[in-house]
């Protein structure tokens, strides 16, 4: 994990237009925001994954304000409760969910759903548990388009003896589909 710049994001509409699952992007950018001003959200608890995260990703200053508050209260820190930036991702993510099944006939979103669409395995079977079937289908549709896609283009990878840089695109679309992006879930 490391700094990244922040976007402003209010809504799951403004991702649409980017690559990748727009919910892994939306939350990715949330995430970060969150390790880079944990302060603001009154953090308190971490899991493992997010300390290492805030230590990586801190300014060293913030980073030890952070931990020193923690190691005023060792029991509190200890991991009994629950992540508090773990949390605070859980709830974003299934308001974002709710806010796009709530536009589901918004111009924005039948475009995405006609054109490039993607969807991690994952985003894609949580927001198919809260639509009618008629759209459940379409979202069945998306992530078995894109599967197929990523499956013709890692089979032709294995064939292909190039340095292993060269087709990190491919290998990353693969794995952020299958689990998600990288660092957004413990």
């Amino acid at each position: 994990m490391r700094a990244n710049k922040v976007a402003h994001y209010e809504s799951i509409l403004q991702v649409l237009g980017e690559t990748g699952c727009p919910f892994c992007r939306f939350m990715k950018n949330y995430q970060t925001a969150l390790m880079q001003d944990p302060a603001q959200k009154n953090v308190h608890h971490l899991c493992n994954f997010h300390t290492w995260g805030l230590a990586a990703t801190q300014r060293a200053s913030s980073a030890a304000r952070l931990f020193l508050a923690l190691l005023d209260k060792p029991e509190e820190a200890a991991g009994t409760s629950p992540c508090d930036i773990c949390v605070l991702l859980g709830l974003e993510e299934e308001q974002r969910i709710r806010e796009f099944i709530g536009c589901l006939h918004h111009k924005l979103v039948v475009n995405w759903m006609r054109s490039q669409s993607v969807l991690c395995l994952g985003h894609g079977t949580r927001l198919k548990q809260g639509m009618p079937p008629a759209t459940a289908a379409v979202i069945d549709s998306i992530m078995e388009r894109y599967r197929k896609q990523l499956a013709e283009e890692l089979s032709q990878l294995q064939h292909i003896y190039e340095p292993a840089e060269t087709k990190w695109g491919t290998l990353g679309h693969a794995a952020e589909f299958l689990a998600s992006q990288r660092g957004l879930r413990p």
